[in-house]
């Protein structure tokens, strides 16, 4: 999340938090995010959108990685490679001063350790857990 921010930061663009599919939600088409975290609409000068609104929304093409631009049955399963693969191209994007000419980028691997700690930071301080959650958080942290 930190690295998808610190780009949509440096290039002007939205972030889109969409965490659907999560596996810890048994909702396929739930986005997690709101499940968890206190609703955001900014996130230092950054538009979020990350409720679930999602379902309902369409995002513009071309895609970035190119693997988004395929039909939609062609994108139901993804080797690890194309993961893989996906992970080293947004890494070089996010690491270069560059934007891309797509109008959508898909941050869909993980890119922990591939951003600033102040990108990271701001994350942390810009998202709360919802009450329920913390409470869950304040009880195992009491309990160990």
């Amino acid at each position: 999340l930190a690295a998808a921010w610190r780009f949509a930061q440096r290039t002007g663009r939205n972030l889109v938090i969409d965490w659907r599919g999560s596996c810890y939600l048994d909702q396929p088409f739930i986005n997690a995010f709101p499940v968890f975290f206190e609703p955001v609409q900014d996130i230092a000068g950054v538009r979020v959108i990350c409720d679930d609104q999602i379902n309902q929304r369409s995002f513009p093409g071309p895609f970035f990685p190119s693997w988004w631009n395929k039909p939609s049955i062609d994108c139901v399963y993804r080797p690890d490679e194309q993961i893989f693969r996906e992970r080293d191209e947004l890494d070089q994007l996010f690491q270069g001063q560059q934007d891309s000419d797509a109008n959508t980028v898909v941050c869909d691997a993980c890119l922990m350790w591939r951003c600033d700690q102040e990108a990271e930071r701001e994350i942390f301080r810009s998202i709360k857990p919802r009450p329920e959650s913390q409470a869950r958080i304040d009880a195992i942290y009491r309990e160990h």
